[in-house]
């Protein structure tokens, strides 16, 4: 099981992998604990300045595997899936996922927590939850809405229908859709661009803005003439050695 979460640095970048093809990559217990376990180390790494999220074979990810609900749930406050959750919301470096094929339950509520997300043209999406008979997760109640609005994530949430990458993108909810075959190269191009800018500034920014999201525009303002004050000294000082 361990080769069922891969995860390789190179070029500033970590590319995780979810691979388990032949279940359409869906997570068991030990996948939750291991993808936990890959966000977190590239979150600490100061070597990885982006992360890429894909899945092995046509598809990014089914989600939950079913046949597990039972060994999985309830969840522990250290539980696997808590855990994994955890990771993704608190992960400080910049994330862009390749997805193609399927994006059920969790394979689409963890895009959520991404900063970029291609889609191939063959793309499913599906919040499955309501079919059955639970709730969303990975805070999809609160972030789906942000990204689409209220009345596009009512739908999707309560309807547990099929959306396709087109209908994905027209609202928002992933940044392009490309050929299948393009997808991955498009998601690295774009990880090199972030992983190419000072990763201060970029980690910031993006905290800043998940946080933003709820704040007053005069809170935002404090906040980032706090963190501006961190930064511009030593941009600064670059700055006059250069010159």
């Amino acid at each position: 099981m361990e080769n069922r979460i891969t995860s390789e640095t190179s070029d500033n970048i970590c590319t995780i992998s979810i691979n388990r093809p032949e279940k359409r990559n869906a997570l068991n217990e030990a996948m939750f604990d291991a993808l936990a376990n890959a966000m977190n180390h590239a979150s600490q790494n100061t070597n990885v300045h982006c992360v890429i999220l894909q899945g092995v074979g046509p598809h990014y990810s089914a989600g939950h595997d079913i046949a597990e609900f039972a060994k999985l749930w309830p969840q522990s406050q250290d539980g696997a899936v808590r855990r994994c959750i955890s990771a993704f919301a608190q992960q400080s470096k910049p994330m862009v996922a390749a997805v193609t094929g399927a994006a059920v339950g969790f394979g689409a509520t963890m895009l959520l927590h991404a900063d970029w997300v291609v889609a191939g043209e063959s793309t499913v999406f599906k919040f499955p939850f309501a079919d059955l008979g639970i709730v969303p997760e990975a805070g999809a109640t609160a972030l789906l809405a942000r990204r689409v609005g209220d009345m596009v994530a009512r739908d999707w949430l309560l309807s547990a229908r099929r959306i396709s990458a087109e209908e994905a993108l027209h609202h928002r909810f992933v940044s392009c859709v490309k050929p299948d075959v393009e997808v991955h190269a498009a998601a690295r191009d774009y990880a090199h661009c972030l992983a190419a800018k000072p990763a201060d500034a970029l980690q910031t920014s993006r905290r800043l803005l998940n946080e933003g999201s709820v704040l007053s525009a005069s809170d935002a303002i404090e906040k980032e003439v706090v963190c501006l004050n961190a930064l511009i000294p030593a941009v600064a000082r670059a700055s006059s050695g250069n010159s």
